[in-house]
């Protein structure tokens, strides 16, 4: 049986924290019909890097929140929610995670019918 990668496991140790929150969790751009609010795992940058004893790796995680425009205060205690338990993960399936950065912005979303908050949650793990 093959492993899992390096980001699959932060990506899904990033899911599982936003799971827990309770917070509806996807991995993937629901229709425009899911109910708000909802949580998107998105985009994943790896770089690797070598010591004299092996490899780790700096991984960004980027997470977007969407909520309702009329609940800002919810969405704004989700973001840091998210954040606070991804600075509390310390191991993935065969790696030690550090998160060293995390970052957010909300912004207004006109994609749907109904105004939206786009929150995106940008992390930078290292992991080794």
């Amino acid at each position: 049986m093959e492993s899992k990668s390096v980001e699959q496991q932060l990506f899904d140790a990033v899911f599982l924290a936003s799971m827990n929150l309770g917070y509806k969790t996807v991995d993937y751009l629901p229709p425009s019909d899911f109910a708000y609010p909802f949580v998107f795992i998105g985009e994943t940058f790896n770089q690797d890097g070598r010591t004299k004893s092996g490899l780790y790796h700096d991984i960004q995680q980027r997470i977007h929140v969407y909520h309702t425009i009329k609940k800002r205060r919810e969405l704004s205690t989700m973001v840091e929610a998210i954040k606070r338990e991804c600075r509390l993960l310390k191991r993935a399936d065969t790696y030690y995670i550090n998160c060293k950065r995390a970052q957010s912005q909300i912004l207004p979303d006109n994609t749907d019918v109904e105004p939206l908050l786009h929150a995106i949650i940008e992390l930078e793990f290292r992991l080794n």
